[in-house]
């Protein structure tokens, strides 16, 4: 079955990785505490508060104090640009096709802290697309939006442990962000509106909300809450286990949506998702393993899936580089018989591109994949990282799906199981604590599964981006 140029698109969490060693110094880099982080509402000035501790050129927007104690303001920012390509492989009977096109992220956020218990937090996001894309997502372009509008309130129990409650727009993620996370790699991130709080220990940490996605829409202050789908989980967290540098994780999310769309058809969805998570390090060996299983309905009928994580590396040294050999194996269910009612197609929620490498090209759904890896911290301030990922179908009588659970490939009656590898390689570089360049370059070749499509001949893809954090 051919599918059309216009569906099958890279999608652009591509860039997730690329903010992963965005969103901190390289690993090399000593411990300081100020930190320029992914989520701006993460981020803590309160040092500042200090005036010996003063020396950046933005501290004075970073700590803006009020005459009341407790009571400051910090302003931050981000402006990322982006330019991105795509390179289709033609031959006689199918023409080549080039996409280059420009994407801008600008975020401007304000925290307004009132004593050491309320805060209110704002958010504004642009994202801007320029120049040829023969089928934009929605994740490309919202000239104007509020990304993110909460109050919060926080408390300090007698035993050191802490409560703290947020109402509103925010950013929600869970765990290693492979089933709930804003997507940082996506041109608009995902933002959520309802509550979610947390209680918390030294060791351990309980979490929990409910929520509706934000819609995106490319005007300006028109993103409404999505009333076609509600969320809602809770997560327990247990850290410093007899494992050094070692944590547990179990969650349970739920989703009610009025339409999901798997190759057995669309229709109404509601699931429930149990997962645990287990990471850490020991020695030279970090590790990071999910195993997820679902229950539910879809269109009145039993929905039973799973999905499982892992990657393991080993860090060592040649030549005086430190460098990190990695694989990842990972594998998610797919739909069984198609004339069955009942479903096992996994359901990825709100995912980042956790399953499918470092640039993330397809969705998890009845996936299965091997990742070898290897990064290398050439510098303090230069990271290369290199990945050869191959993905095969789990079900044969499934399809396959990008990683915004959009099916790209109807598959049934297809007897080939390889879908392609897509071998690529990261370069991180920053030069200052404000500014990181990264790019990626990969080159994405077809199996036998899609011999017969528009991407038979394999396709290109490459992206830089400049981000500068205040």
């Amino acid at each position: 079955m051919a599918v059309s140029c216009r569906r099958f698109r890279l999608p652009a969490v591509a860039l997730t990785a690329l903010s992963i060693w965005a969103q901190q110094p390289p690993a090399q880099l000593p411990v300081i505490q100020r930190r320029y982080l992914t989520n701006l509402a993460d981020e803590d000035w309160s040092f500042l508060s200090d005036p010996k501790l003063r020396h950046d050129p933005w501290d004075p927007l970073k700590f803006i104090p009020f005459p009341r104690e407790g009571w400051y303001l910090t302003l931050g920012g981000e402006a990322r640009l982006s330019p991105q390509g795509l390179r289709v492989r033609g031959d006689e009977v199918i023409p080549s096709a080039l996409d280059n096109y420009f994407l801008q992220r600008y975020l401007l956020a304000a925290d307004f802290h009132l004593g050491p218990r309320f805060r209110v937090f704002t958010e504004l996001q642009s994202g801007i697309l320029n120049g040829r894309i023969r089928s934009p997502r929605p994740s490309d372009q919202d000239l104007l939006e509020l990304h993110q509008g909460f109050f919060q309130f926080t408390t300090l129990t007698r035993h050191k442990r802490k409560f703290s409650l947020r109402l509103g727009r925010q950013e929600l993620n869970i765990g290693s962000g492979r089933l709930i996370s804003p997507s940082q790699g996506l041109n608009v991130k995902r933002s959520f509106d309802g509550l979610s709080a947390i209680y918390a220990a030294q060791d351990w940490a309980f979490e929990g909300g409910i929520a509706r996605l934000v819609r995106i829409r490319p005007g300006i202050f028109d993103d409404p809450p999505d009333s076609e789908q509600d969320f809602w989980g809770l997560s327990f967290t247990r850290r410093l286990l007899p494992w050094k540098n070692s944590q547990f994780n179990f969650y349970y999310l739920g989703i009610n949506r009025k339409y999901s769309i798997f190759a057995q058809g669309i229709g109404p969805e509601r699931r429930h998702t149990f997962g645990s998570r287990l990471s850490g390090r020991a020695s030279r060996l970090d590790y990071n393993y999910d195993l997820i299983v679902q229950f539910g309905s879809f269109r009145d009928a039993p929905v039973r899936a799973w999905a499982v994580s892992t990657d393991t590396g080993f860090s060592f040294k040649l030549f005086g580089v430190p460098l990190r050999a990695g694989v990842n194996l990972n594998s998610a269910s797919g739909d069984r018989d198609p004339n069955d009612p009942s479903l096992q197609s996994f359901n990825p929620l709100f995912p980042g591109s956790s399953y499918s490498g470092i640039v993330g090209l397809l969705g998890p759904t009845n996936l299965s994949d091997i990742t070898p890896s290897l990064r290398a911290n050439v510098r303090r301030n230069l990271l290369i990282a290199f990945e050869s990922p191959s993905y095969f179908r789990t079900s044969l009588n499934d399809g396959v799906y990008t990683i915004d659970q959009r099916l790209v490939f109807r598959g049934i009656g297809n007897p080939h199981r390889y879908v392609g590898s897509n071998p690529g390689v990261i370069v991180s570089y920053q030069p200052f604590a404000h500014i990181t360049f990264t790019g990626a370059i990969t080159r994405f070749q077809s199996g036998q599964l899609l011999s017969d499509t528009f991407a038979r001949n394999g396709f290109g893809f490459y992206s830089i981006a400049g981000t500068y954090r205040f």
